[in-house]
């Protein structure tokens, strides 16, 4: 279901939740980190960098999630390597009208190239001195600092 539809279906109940968000965090060889540039038909935070994840479906694991989200971000399967130590949590802000949970994991691209697709318009290794200067989706930077990877 689409983010637009989510939305409308909750102004219309007028209900507030909060929703588990799986980010990932992969790094490469040379302790670069991976973003992608979401899509500018996102609902929320178009043409911002951020992590590859999303939300789990129904009755799906959240090392699941992890691996499917990055699989249709970016096209790459992961092993998940571990849980970040800490949960983030987004609270509602003019950009970001939800309140999130985030529980990162770490993983590693064992299959395929990186490249963007679905809701990504670009992908790029980032070292993180460029990443302490952007501004990311969600809390992303939040997360990045807070495992001190930043």
């Amino acid at each position: 279901m689409s983010h637009s539809v989510l939305n409308l279906f909750f102004k219309l109940i007028k209900q507030k939740y909060v929703y588990v968000g799986v980010p990932v965090i992969i790094k490469n060889f040379k302790g670069e980190i991976l973003l992608g540039k979401r899509s500018l038909n996102m609902h929320t935070y178009p043409g911002f960098w951020g992590l590859p994840g999303g939300m789990p479906e129904y009755g799906e694991k959240l090392e699941d999630t992890a691996k499917r989200e990055v699989k249709e971000e970016l096209g790459v399967e992961i092993k998940i390597v571990k849980r970040a130590k800490d949960i983030y949590e987004n609270f509602p802000t003019k950009e970001f009208r939800f309140h999130s949970v985030d529980i990162p994991f770490y993983g590693k691209i064992t299959k395929g190239i990186v490249k963007p697709k679905d809701e990504t318009k670009e992908v790029k290794w980032f070292k993180a001195s460029e990443i302490k200067n952007m501004k990311l989706a969600y809390s992303h930077k939040e997360i990045l600092k807070g495992e001190r990877l930043i």
